[in-house]
């Protein structure tokens, strides 16, 4: 039988190298898993990984990281996490979001994020509003409308 703190702790260290060779930015595991941040109310410990430093993006990441709950075919997210998740962030300015793993998946989608519509619409909207003002920079110095303008 796998040790399920074990487990859990391993896919930490694994979601933190995998965001940091996939996306911009500093990535790092919470010492303790986020438990020693809830144990002393310190925000800045709490959750599972943070992203620090994402271009474009003013905020960081708070990851909540969970593994298995389900098998290798399904996940059951419970919404404890995403509340849990969405309050650390809050008191840090950051995008919270849950990263999840098939237990045991070997191919397809084994490794995916949750967010509430707020966050995700909040990360949306800044990209739109970043390339906005990207297209308005590009206006000025070249002196035409950009195509998607």
């Amino acid at each position: 039988m796998v040790n399920s703190k074990r487990k859990g702790s391993q896919f930490e260290r694994d979601a933190t190298k995998l965001l940091n060779a996939q996306i911009y930015g500093k990535w790092k595991r919470v010492p303790g898993s986020g438990a020693l941040g809830a144990i002393l109310e310190e925000p800045t410990l709490q959750g599972d990984i943070t992203g620090k430093d994402i271009p474009g993006l003013p905020k960081g990441f708070l990851l909540d990281a969970k593994v298995g709950y389900g098998g290798a075919k399904q996940l059951t997210v419970q919404k404890e996490w995403l509340d849990k998740i969405r309050k650390e962030a809050e008191a840090t300015y950051s995008i919270p979001a849950v990263i999840c793993k098939f237990s045991g998946s070997r191919e397809g989608v084994k490794v995916f994020v949750v967010m509430d519509l707020d966050a995700f619409a909040e990360l949306v909207n800044r990209t739109s509003d970043v390339q906005d003002e990207l297209d308005k920079t590009l206006w000025n110095i070249v002196g035409q409308k950009p195509e998607n303008y």
